[in-house]
Parts: structure tokens; C-alpha cells; sequence
């Protein structure tokens, strides 16, 4: 029998899995390898983008690869499921918001987002496939979501900048980083450069600390100290949110070794405690049981 064959699919409530004054969820799960038993549609929209690895994505009784760097819009009435039964690890970052704002933006900004994004009426849902300077805007763009309280004028902000602005022109908007600084930020993304800091990614550059600070202001508005820092919470969440490593041994991890230092710089950047944002995070969309569903 195809994974296709099962009737089985219930619907999954946002408000079930949120907090009351919540008005969006944000995820960053690992696909499971074990095939899915049911699939699941929503009650509430959501995009998904990957940021490592590659899974199977069965959707509206397709499948089909998604692999790093793709961006998908997922409408109410689309079910799917993932798998990840070979390869190296996947993981997505998934954003969930109501129906209601869904309406709200659409009623509001019709000419701009009809028959796009989340409003197409193709079987397959809006995907995007993002190159790596992309990821890393949208990377920037999601830290800043995920700060904070999680309030309507947060995800409608992120909403209206990532389909009206970031997809709209980003690669004619965006400012080109040289060559020798893109080079710099791919083999920084080795978890012992991040470790040693900006001196690392100084040296990465070839360029004297100056030079790379200029740069810095000149295309990123802030220093190389900034740009580490959130590289460093960035993977804090992902460890907290996925594993139940000890917050000092993920401290370490980033290469923070004062403790306090640590939960100051996350509770700028995320706006709570490593371990209440670890209970947050916890909450799974992309793998929902149907205990804490709605059945359909």
C-alpha cells in the first residue's frame, strides 16, 4: 500500500498549541526519519522554509524532494506530512499564524498579494528556492521575528517584509557582499570558527579587523561583534529547541563561557529566558499528534 492510500488525515488548531496572547508560532524541528502515519491540514496558515539536510514532503498527494533553500507557503486546506529517511539531518523553520490575519493582509493588500503566496490556486502551494546570501537575509528577518512578544504587528510585519519586499526584488534590492567576504561567511558556518568569535571570521577574511568593520557598517549597519553575537544565540534556539543539551553546555557551544553574559545576550535577542523560550519552542506543528488536535 502507498503512503498515499491512507484516509487518514485530521486538522490541526493553532489556537490548541499557543498561548492566548500569542498571535504566531515559530518551530525550527528536525524531520523525522519513520514514515508518516497520517497526514494533517491546518486550521491556520503557514510557510516553511528549510535550512539544512533534505526531506520528502508528501503534499496534496504529491511527493517531492525539498532541500535547503526552499521557502513554501502552506494554505489551510493543503495536507501534507515529511519524511527524512535518508541523508544527513533536516531541519525547517516553521511560522504559523491565524486565518484571521491571513484575511486581514489579504483584504488590505489585495493588489499586492492576490493569487500569490498563500493565495495561489495551483495543487502545489508557492515555493521558493533561495540562494545562500538569501537564506542569511531571511535568517536576519526571522531573529527579528522571534524576538519579543509574539504580537499581531510582529507577524504581520514579517509577513508584509518577506512577501512584499525580501521576495519581491531581493536579489535586484539586495546589497552584494565582495566576494571575499561571502567566502568568509561560508566557512564561518563551521561550529569551531563560531566558537573562537570575530577573530576567527577576521582571519576568515584575509582583511585587516578595520577593513572588515567598515564593510560591516557600510552593507550590514552593525559591527563583526553584532553579527557574531546573533549567529551565536541563532544557534543557542536551534539547541535549545531541539535537544535537552544543558544550557551551560550550550552556552559553551557557542562559545560563550560566562553564563550571565550568555542569558543577557539571549534575552536581548529572543526577549525571554533560555529555558522558557526551550519550553516555547517546544511545541510542534510539522509533527502534531492528534491528542492536542482537532479531528476532521
Amino acid at each position: 500500500m502507498g503512503i498515499f492510500d491512507t484516509t487518514d488525515c485530521f486538522t490541526v488548531s493553532l489556537s490548541a498549541q499557543i498561548g492566548p496572547n500569542d498571535s504566531f508560532h515559530v518551530t525550527r524541528p528536525f524531520i523525522e526519519a519513520a514514515p508518516p502515519k497520517t497526514f494533517h491540514d491546518h486550521e491556520f496558515f503557514e510557510c516553511f522554509w528549510i535550512v539544512s539536510g533534505w526531506c520528502t514532503h508528501y503534499i496534496n498527494g504529491v511527493t517531492e524532494r525539498v532541500e535547503t533553500g526552499t521557502l513554501m507557503f502552506i494554505r489551510p486546506p493543503d495536507w501534507h506530512a515529511f519524511q527524512n529517511a535518508d541523508g544527513p539531518p533536516c531541519q525547517m523553520i516553521n511560522v504559523a499564524f491565524s486565518a484571521d490575519t491571513a484575511a486581514h493582509l489579504r483584504a488590505r493588500y489585495a493588489s499586492d498579494l492576490e493569487g500569490r503566496f498563500f493565495w495561489t490556486t495551483d495543487r502545489r502551494p508557492a515555493t521558493f528556492v533561495l540562494d545562500s546570501a538569501q537564506m542569511r537575509d531571511l535568517s536576519v528577518l526571522e531573529q527579528g521575528l522571534d524576538r519579543g512578544t509574539r504580537s499581531l504587528a510582529r507577524i504581520e510585519s514579517f509577513l508584509l517584509t518577506l512577501m512584499a519586499d525580501f521576495l519581491a526584488g531581493a536579489s535586484d534590492a539586495r546589497t552584494e557582499a565582495p566576494d571575499w567576504l561571502v567566502r568568509a561567511f561560508e566557512a564561518f558556518a563551521d561550529p569551531a570558527a563560531l566558537r573562537v568569535g570575530v577573530s576567527a571570521l577576521v582571519e576568515l577574511t584575509g582583511r585587516s579587523h578595520e577593513h572588515v568593520s567598515r564593510t560591516f557598517r557600510k552593507l550590514f549597519g552593525q559591527t563583526p561583534s553584532a553579527y557574531v553575537n546573533a549567529l551565536r544565540m541563532n544557534l543557542a534556539a536551534r539547541q535549545l529547541a531541539g535537544s535537552d543539551t544543558p544550557i551551560m553546555e550550550v552556552a559553551l557551544d557557542c562559545g560563550v563561557e560566562d553564563l550571565s553574559h550568555f542569558y543577557r545576550l539571549f534575552r536581548e535577542t529572543y526577549g525571554t529566558s533560555p529555558m522558557r523560550y526551550r519550553r516555547r519552542a517546544r511545541v510542534d506543528l510539522v509533527h502534531p499528534q492528534r491528542a492536542t488536535a482537532s479531528a476532521t
